[in-house]
């Protein structure tokens, strides 16, 4: 069988995509959450998270932010709290990963949800008082 002169450039090209592909989803996803789209972020982000296996610190950091911020947009509180702790482990690791603004925003949907979380664990104890009268 003979290989054709552009084989020795397909490797590369090929390994190059792939990691761009990581970026790109992880890019549209976060315009599409800045855009207020939050079911579409969800998607792209979601149908791309085999891609962080070969990622770099920054893209995994960058894509728990967006994964969590836009779950909390959606109401997953759980959801939210394992990506937006996802993007802070990646960030502590691996200082600088995400940028100013994104710093902010992790530190904002942090409060966010931990406001979401106590209101949620306020309700379930009025549940629960409510049951056993």
């Amino acid at each position: 069988m003979k290989l054709s002169p552009a084989a020795p450039f397909l490797a590369p090209t090929l390994l190059a995509l792939s990691l761009f592909g990581c970026t790109f989803y992880v890019s549209r996803g976060s315009d599409l959450y800045s855009q207020g789209r939050y079911i579409e972020a969800a998607q792209v982000l979601e149908q791309t998270e085999s891609r962080l296996t070969d990622a770099e610190p920054d893209e995994h950091a960058e894509y728990g932010l967006y994964r969590g911020a836009t779950l909390l947009r959606l109401g997953d509180l759980d959801g939210a709290l394992h990506w937006l702790e996802y993007a802070q482990s990646w960030e502590q690791r691996h200082p600088g990963s995400l940028r100013a603004d994104e710093r902010e925003l992790l530190e904002e949907r942090f409060i966010a949800l931990h406001g979401d979380l106590e209101r949620r664990a306020a309700a379930d104890v009025q549940v629960l008082q409510t049951r056993a009268r």
